[in-house]
């Protein structure tokens, strides 16, 4: 089951505030899939710029991951980050 966003309250693009054609993005994907689940570590993005993402949107995809790492350790702290993610991006 999927928490809440740590990111963002609101549906609609975390990058263009649009609300239509959203996508969920697991800003922790792979294996650290059902851990992003779990703590919140998503955002809505718009179709479009969320395939670019996963394509060639390496900016994103990294400040997507440092920021998150920060509201996460803000709640959690960064012990259970890595415990959790096994990587800082900061």
């Amino acid at each position: 089951m999927r928490k809440p966003s740590i990111m963002q309250s609101e549906k609609e693009c975390f990058v263009t505030g649009s609300t239509q054609r959203l996508d969920c993005h697991h800003v922790y994907a792979g294996s650290r899939r059902k851990a992003s689940d779990k703590y919140g570590c998503w955002v809505w993005l718009r179709h479009d710029v969320h395939m670019d993402l996963h394509q060639r949107n390496t900016a994103l995809d990294r400040q997507l991951k440092q920021e998150c790492q920060l509201r996460f350790e803000s709640i959690y702290g960064h012990e259970k980050f890595m415990k959790e993610f096994g990587k800082s991006y900061l």
